[in-house]
């Protein structure tokens, strides 16, 4: 019998044309899937919830059947020597693992402090970090570090230095891209550490791309996940923005011509996503749900 990957397909499905959480789910499941990554409830972020508001998105989980796949905790990078900073950090993070107890989730999202030369003030960063591993492994939960502005090279030293089976890494390869680094590079410094993959695609300016469309090489680096028989999450979110798909409103007087010239390159993003998502069908409209169909269908292929 034919061997098959363990990949868990996710997503946040945080797009604006999906207004409260439980339509984030409906169409989670509607693409096949039955888990979801969560970073707010109701335009609320998930540290903000009070107990009543958390008491209804485990009831919203629980009727609709699903899992909550990933916690992005909303961390943000601080200065590496500002201790109050790290002190309310800290407590907020102690706090997300508390929810995520609440709401079954393993992984939560970490963001590093800031920092200027990885080799030479390592020590001082392993101090910072450790809480978090500690505060972790006391629940049983996994830290997955977000890639921010750092060179893959950077990740994997602390990973290395760090030996913790608790912390791994977020593989991004539009951030990744953005960065001036190649993904491939990156991918073979990191793969070893990878739990969450970002299944997207941008150009060199960072606009986003259908898979393989892009300059992220991104199809050669699922390539080598399938080699490397990868079982971690998949996120699937697509990152065109939400005006793409919603109506033109009419503009008058000055920013008419601006307008003009934006309704003219969105007419001609739109077309050249349809020729690629139906070229057979050269009239047809592209919506948001076939950009995210043809995308799914995409990942679960290469990894059926």
């Amino acid at each position: 019998m034919e061997d098959t990957m363990k990949v868990i397909l996710t997503g946040f499905f945080d797009y604006t044309s999906l207004k409260t959480f439980e339509e984030r789910q409906k169409k989670a499941l509607e693409f096949g899937m039955d888990a979801i990554a969560i970073k707010d409830y109701q335009n609320q972020p998930l540290i903000e919830l009070s107990d009543g508001e958390i008491k209804k998105l485990i009831t919203e989980i629980k009727l609709m059947k699903m899992r909550i796949s990933l916690i992005d905790t909303g961390s943000s990078s601080y200065d590496l020597y500002d201790e109050r900073k790290h002190a309310n950090h800290l407590d907020e993070f102690r706090y997300m693992i508390k929810l995520a107890d609440r709401l079954k989730v393993t992984m939560l999202t970490l963001r590093l402090p800031e920092f200027n030369d990885v080799m030479e003030e390592f020590e001082e960063i392993k101090k910072r970090i450790e809480p978090y591993v500690d505060a972790a492994m006391r629940s049983s939960k996994k830290i997955v570090l977000m890639m921010d502005h750092y060179k893959a090279n950077t990740y994997a030293y602390i990973l290395k230095k760090l030996k913790s089976k608790v912390l791994s890494i977020a593989f991004d390869p539009v951030a990744i891209m953005k960065n001036n680094e190649s993904t491939t590079t990156a991918y073979r410094v990191l793969r070893s550490h990878i739990s969450v993959f970002f299944a997207h695609d941008a150009n060199h300016q960072g606009e986003p791309e259908l898979i393989g469309y892009g300059k992220t090489d991104i199809l050669k680096i699922m390539k080598k996940l399938l080699r490397d028989r990868y079982d971690g999450l998949i996120i699937t979110d697509h990152h065109y923005h939400s005006s793409l798909f919603t109506g033109d409103v009419e503009k008058k007087g000055f920013f008419k011509k601006i307008f003009s010239s934006e309704k003219k390159k969105k007419d001609t993003q739109l077309s050249l996503l349809s020729r690629r998502i139906f070229p057979d069908e050269e009239t047809k409209n592209v919506t948001e749900d076939d950009i995210l169909r043809n995308q799914i269908k995409l990942i679960q292929f290469i990894f059926k």
